[in-house]
C-alpha cells in the first residue's frame, strides 16, 4: 500500500509555494490557518487536515493527488486504480492519524504528571509519620499500575482489519495481552476499550496512596491491611465490568 511520506510532502509543498513566489505567511493566511501550521507541514512535523487537501491544491493549481504523491504527475502518465485508492485511504487517515499523535502527546504528559504525583504521596506520607513498610502495597500498587499504564498508552489505536471482518475476543501487541470471552473487539469499541484501561491504571496509580494514607490515618495500619486486598478485587472488577459494558455498546 503507498504510504504518504510526511518529509516528501513537505518539501513538494515548500517547492510549489517557491515557485508561486508565496510566503508561508501569505500561503497560511489563504487557508485561514497560522503560517507556524504551514512550516509544520513543510518540515514534515505534520500534515494538513483532510479538509485542507483541496484548498491547497487549488492555490497552487495542481491536483490533490500530485499533492498527496507529493510530485508532479505528467499529462501522459495515469496512476492505476490501486494507487488512487490507497491515496484516497491514505488521505482520509491524516486527520485520524494527527488526533491519535495529540492524544498520545496529552497521554504521556497525564503519565508524567501521575508518576510526579505518586512520587510527592510517598514523600508526604513519609513526613506525616508513615513508614515505608507501612505504605508498601500502595507504592507497589501505584508503580505497578504506572507500567501498565505506559503499555496501555503505546499500544495502537487502530486494529487491523480483519478485526472488524471477524468476531475476535483477544488482542496482542508487544506485552500488552488482552482477551475478553464474549466481547468481539473492533475498531468501533477499541478506543474506548483503550481510554478505560488508561484512566484505571493512571487513576488506581494517584488514589492507592491517598487510600492507603486515609485508612492508616482514621484506623491505623491494622484498617489499611483488612481493606487493601478486597479493594483490588472490587477495582479490578469494576475495571472487567466497564470494559464489556462499554465494549458491548460500541461492538
Amino acid at each position: 500500500m503507498y504510504q504518504i511520506n510526511n518529509e516528501k510532502f513537505g518539501q513538494f509543498l515548500s517547492e510549489i509555494r517557491k515557485e508561486k513566489s508565496m510566503t508561508q505567511k501569505e500561503l497560511a493566511d489563504k487557508l485561514f490557518v497560522s503560517d507556524k501550521t504551514v512550516s509544520k507541514w513543510e518540515r514534515g512535523n505534520s500534515l494538513p487536515n483532510v479538509t485542507l487537501l483541496v484548498p491547497i491544491a487549488d492555490v497552487f493549481g495542481i491536483t490533490v493527488t500530485e499533492l498527496l504523491k507529493g510530485e508532479k504527475i505528467s499529462g501522459n502518465k495515469s496512476l492505476s486504480t490501486d494507487e488512487v485508492e490507497d491515496l484516497i485511504i491514505n488521505s482520509l487517515d491524516l486527520s485520524v492519524r494527527n488526533t491519535i499523535c495529540q492524544r498520545k502527546k496529552n497521554l504521556i504528559f497525564a503519565f508524567l504528571i501521575s508518576i510526579g504525583v505518586v512520587i510527592a504521596e510517598a514523600v508526604l506520607m513519609t513526613v506525616s509519620g508513615i513508614t515505608i513498610e507501612q505504605m508498601g502495597d500502595s507504592i507497589y500498587i501505584s508503580f505497578l499500575m504506572l507500567i501498565f499504564a505506559i503499555c496501555c498508552i503505546f499500544v495502537k489505536e487502530v486494529l487491523p482489519t480483519y478485526y472488524d471482518k471477524d468476531k475476535i475476543n483477544f488482542v496482542s501487541q508487544g506485552v500488552f495481552r488482552i482477551h475478553m470471552p464474549g466481547l468481539a473487539f473492533n475498531n468501533g469499541n477499541w478506543i474506548y476499550v483503550l481510554t478505560i484501561f488508561r484512566l484505571f491504571t493512571l487513576g488506581v496509580a494517584v488514589l492507592a496512596p491517598i487510600l492507603c494514607w486515609l485508612c492508616i490515618s482514621i484506623g491505623g495500619v491494622d484498617l489499611w491491611k483488612s481493606i487493601q486486598y478486597p479493594s483490588i478485587l472490587i477495582v479490578l472488577a469494576g475495571l472487567i465490568v466497564a470494559t464489556y459494558i462499554v465494549g458491548k455498546k460500541y461492538e
